[in-house]
């Protein structure tokens, strides 16, 4: 038996592409921010994951069309 037959997965051979619309986009990260207010878990780690699912999808937002001012 070789090292490539007992070597662990890449990070990238366990991801998911999944194509949304910027709505659905939108939808999903508004369920997910009501699932941990309503529904919030006391386990720690499934709040850890949920907030890492949502600062992805919030990165993969659209930038806003309207030009943003700083002051």
């Amino acid at each position: 038996m070789d090292d490539s037959e007992t070597a662990e997965p890449t990070y990238i051979g366990l991801m998911n592409t999944v194509h949304l619309s910027d709505e659905e986009l939108a939808l999903a990260c508004q369920a997910l921010q009501a699932y941990l207010r309503v529904f919030g878990h006391d386990e720690a780690d499934t709040h850890r994951e949920i907030r890492a699912v949502l600062a992805k999808l919030r990165a993969a937002e659209p930038e806003s069309e309207e030009p943003q001012v700083i002051a």
